[in-house]
């Protein structure tokens, strides 16, 4: 027996194309500075704490409703604080005292990927579901599958573009961009990567 999805609306697939367009464009360019320089930036962490304190101070202000589209729970809470305390951790932490063996480096590294790899994802749901208009409507299995198919592969690609970005940028591209100048960089003029 086979169970065939509904039939995708008009708001559904509207909501779909807003979503994946919405989505990709955040996390293909986090991914790609990732594949230029190999590291997560501060810049990048410091608007994850900015949207997610915002987002996590605007929760409490939501009246509770029967069927709350935004209302938090617990654990998505706790998701949008773990930016917060990670940056305590590191006001409070001597950057001198940064050392691999350190069970304080330790921590401030679980934390920082915990924000990093846990906070992202779900500060991503939570723009989507203040956002894209009747994201409630997006119910069909398949299109759910294409958008988490279709973010990992904005993912990878701009990862594997921030990687060889050497075929396509050059030296000045990045200066000119007011970004530090990767080590793998090619020169303006020069024809090979």
């Amino acid at each position: 027996m086979t169970h065939d999805a509904p039939p995708i609306n008009k708001a559904e697939a509207k909501v779909f194309v807003i979503s994946a367009i919405a989505l990709s464009a955040t996390v293909a360019n986090a991914t790609f500075w990732f594949g230029v320089f190999g590291r997560i930036f501060f810049t990048h962490i410091l608007h994850i704490w900015i949207a997610a304190t915002a987002a996590l101070l605007a929760s409490f202000f939501i009246p509770r409703l029967e069927t709350p589209l935004l209302k938090l729970p617990w654990h998505g809470r706790f998701l949008l604080a773990l930016p917060t305390v990670w940056l305590v951790m590191a006001v409070l932490v001597d950057v001198e005292s940064y050392r691999p063996d350190s069970p304080v480096t330790w921590a401030l590294w679980l934390v920082t990927l915990a924000s990093a790899l846990l906070t992202f994802p779900y500060l991503l749901y939570v723009i989507i579901l203040a956002m894209v208009p009747n994201i409630e409507r997006l119910t069909n299995p398949k299109l759910l599958a294409a958008l988490f198919g279709i973010l990992i592969v904005m993912a990878g690609a701009g990862y594997v573009l921030g990687i060889h970005h050497d075929l396509f940028l050059t030296c000045d591209n990045f200066k000119t961009g007011g970004h530090d100048i990767p080590e793998n960089c090619r020169a303006a003029g020069d024809t090979g990567p």
